[in-house]
Parts: C-alpha cells; sequence; structure tokens
C-alpha cells in the first residue's frame, strides 16, 4: 500500500496534534477531517486545504474510501464512530479513554475483532524505549514499594470538568499511570481508591474529584500507589507526573517527558528523555497497515479495555469506600 488515506474525526487540541505528526510522515494522504464544531472544523482544515471537510463522520466515511481512521473525540463521545468504522473495514487509532462503560468498550472490541482491523490507542508512553528497557529489567528484580503520581491543573475543555462527560481525572489523565503500570507488572487483582472534594472553587460546572490515592493490588502480589491531583498551579505542580520503583538493590525514577534516574548506594545515573513518543506510536500504527503487520502495536482496543476497567474499577471504588476485585 503505497499511500495510507487517513481521515481525523475530532478537531480539538489532540486531532491537531496527530494531524501535525501525520504531516510528517512519508507517503500519508489526509483525505478528510470531521468534527460537529465548525469553527474548529475549518481551522483545522487550512492545515491540510486538499482534505475534505464534514460536519457528521458518517457521512465522511461513506463518501471517503479510507485505510485509517484518528478518533479524537471526548470520552463520553466515542462508540459509533468506532463500530461503524470496524464494520467498514477501517483501521483506527482512538484516542483514550476509550469509553466510559467497560460493558460498551467490549461491543466496540468485539467489532473491532470480528472485522479484523488494526487497532491502537494512544498509550504513547509505551513507545518509550527507556519504558522497554525498564519493563525488561524489571522482569527479574525483586520490587517492593511503587508510587506514582499525575499531580497537575484542571484542564481547559469544559467537558473535562463533569465526571459524567470525561469519567474525572483518573479515567482521562491518570489512565496513562495504570496503563504504564500494567505493562510492567501485568493485571491487576484488585484496587481500593480514595477521593476528596473542597478545595477547587470557582470553577463552573466542576463535579471531580480534586484529589485522590489509588492502590493497585496486582495479581504478580506488587502493591502501587497512584496519586491524583487537579488542584494545583504550574508551579506547585513542577515535575509532578512519573513514578517511583523501588527494587531491592536500587530505585527507578521517572519525571514525565524529562527525564529518568536510576539510583543505587553508589551512583545515580541520569537519562534525559528523548524523540516524541505520540509520533513514534502514530509511525508504528502507520507502518503496520503498510505491511499488514500490526506485532509492533502496544496497546491495541483489546488491551486498552483492561486499563479501562482498572480506572474505571478505582471511580467505583471512590463511590462504594470498597475495594473493588477486577475480573
Amino acid at each position: 500500500m503505497d499511500t495510507i488515506k487517513v481521515g481525523i474525526i475530532g478537531c480539538g487540541w489532540f486531532g491537531n496534534f496527530h494531524l501535525d505528526n501525520l504531516l510528517k510522515i512519508n507517503g500519508v494522504e489526509i483525505t478528510a477531517l470531521a468534527s460537529s464544531n465548525i469553527i474548529k472544523l475549518k481551522k483545522t482544515g487550512e492545515k491540510v486545504p486538499k482534505a475534505r471537510l464534514y460536519s457528521d463522520y458518517k457521512e465522511m466515511y461513506e463518501k471517503e474510501k479510507l485505510n485509517a481512521v484518528f478518533i479524537c473525540v471526548p470520552p463520553d463521545s466515542h462508540g459509533d464512530a468506532e463500530i461503524l468504522a470496524a464494520q467498514k473495514g477501517i483501521h483506527m487509532y482512538v484516542e483514550k479513554p476509550i469509553e466510559l462503560s467497560v460493558q460498551k468498550a467490549k461491543i466496540i472490541e468485539a467489532e473491532v475483532i470480528k472485522a479484523g482491523v488494526i487497532s491502537c490507542v494512544g498509550y504513547q508512553e509505551r513507545y518509550n524505549e527507556e519504558l522497554k528497557k525498564i519493563k525488561n529489567y524489571l522482569s527479574d528484580k525483586k520490587v517492593g514499594l511503587v508510587t506514582a503520581r499525575w499531580l497537575g491543573t484542571i484542564p481547559g475543555s469544559s467537558w473535562w470538568r463533569r465526571k459524567e462527560r470525561s469519567g474525572g481525572q483518573i479515567v482521562e489523565q491518570s489512565t496513562h499511570l495504570f496503563d504504564i503500570l500494567r505493562y510492567f507488572f501485568g493485571e491487576a487483582e484488585s484496587v481500593f481508591c480514595v477521593g476528596r472534594k473542597g478545595l477547587v472553587e470557582n470553577i463552573p460546572d466542576y463535579n471531580i474529584e480534586d484529589y485522590s490515592i489509588a492502590i493497585i493490588s496486582f495479581e504478580s502480589g506488587i502493591l502501587a500507589t497512584v496519586e491524583t491531583a487537579c488542584y494545583l498551579d504550574e508551579i506547585k505542580c513542577f515535575n509532578g507526573i512519573g513514578f517511583r520503583i523501588v527494587c531491592e538493590d536500587e530505585v527507578i525514577e521517572y519525571d514525565w517527558n524529562k527525564e529518568f534516574r536510576y539510583i543505587t548506594k553508589d551512583s545515580i545515573q541520569k537519562v534525559s528523555c528523548t524523540g516524541s513518543s505520540h509520533l513514534k506510536a502514530v509511525k508504528e500504527f502507520i507502518n503496520s497497515i503498510r505491511t499488514g503487520d500490526s506485532q509492533g502495536i502496544k496497546s491495541t482496543y483489546s488491551d486498552a479495555v483492561k486499563t479501562l476497567e482498572l480506572t474505571l474499577a478505582s471511580n467505583e471504588s471512590m463511590d462504594s469506600m470498597k475495594s473493588v476485585p477486577i475480573n
């Protein structure tokens, strides 16, 4: 397949971000954009004057012969776009979170499997080469304390502030950390999570937790905590995203998109982050379509369903104040 014809659904921040990356890849043609927000649609369309613009993605599916589609919509808008793409044999790159319901996500998963299309979900950190090295390194190490953190501010999108639309910070943002922990340590058997409100004031239509702490018990026996907060300002949340893994003879630390540190009693080795994991993920997706070999995809739709289940179980635990088993 010489030219990969791509459509993009959603012209917000991520739709434009993926568009910019796709324009860096040879042999990719952005043939169509779809968004119900006409202003954003036209603005994004200025980047690709030859692309046809649609206010309804269903019309785009009907009129275009797409090889792939990037689905970059708010969490509560997933569903039909993925199912229709699968039924039409269109390979899909789906931004996380893939759904707000595990049951609905599994319906989509079944359609993807049935159609045999290639799927990739935007857990781009799995394409970070240093994380791959850590995963391999940890395979024969005795791991003790594991802590992860996503300490930040409230994003500008109005839908993010409504838990029924975004799923809350764990489902929409910290999901990256939950996914990395699954990538390192395998599947979880249960999660217990506590969240609190009361710090964020004067934000209209805001109903999510200001901060939370989740304790994940993995089938491997490892325990991990994930701290999540959205009430901080830019200064207070400096280096606010990352993790710390305490092994028997070494500590591994990661500051998101900045630096890895390998700490022993004798030395501290620092490795700076290089390259774009986002671009690597998109390149791998396109290459998989071109070659028909999807083994390089590190986060398929089916795998992302498991991360969704873990984050939604954390929300359930916050509501019930009980530990929630992972099926």
